[in-house]
């Protein structure tokens, strides 16, 4: 079955994998609300999957800084995993890539918080 979000751990980390090829205005709104689910739930240690995103549009931007700022306030923290494309660079270009850690590959997020 497919579905657009799935979380598992990796140990003490949530990995939230976001299955779309186009992460836009039409599920920024759900994914907010997944996160935060998985946040009220006590995970403090996140990672974001975005590797399958071909488009990555501002309204979903804002629903992953939103999801860092409830984790942070909480004492945690979020990465994210893009692998080398064109939405990494738009992170870069846009400075979003001073507020989010991001790793080419789920190991390396994970790994990072040890």
């Amino acid at each position: 079955m497919y579905r657009k979000f799935e979380d598992s751990f990796e140990g003490d980390v949530a990995v939230l994998r976001v299955n779309l090829k186009h992460a836009t205005m039409s599920e920024a709104g759900r994914f907010r609300e997944f996160a935060n689910k998985v946040i009220d739930e006590g995970a403090n240690k996140i990672v974001v999957d975005l590797k399958t995103c071909l488009i990555i549009d501002s309204t979903f931007i804002g629903a992953l800084v939103s999801s860092l700022k409830k984790v942070t306030s909480k004492g945690g923290n979020l990465r994210l995993v893009i692998d080398n494309t064109p939405q990494s660079n738009i992170f870069m270009l846009t400075g979003i890539s001073k507020v989010f850690k991001i790793y080419p590959n789920l190991y390396e997020a994970v790994n990072s918080f040890e």
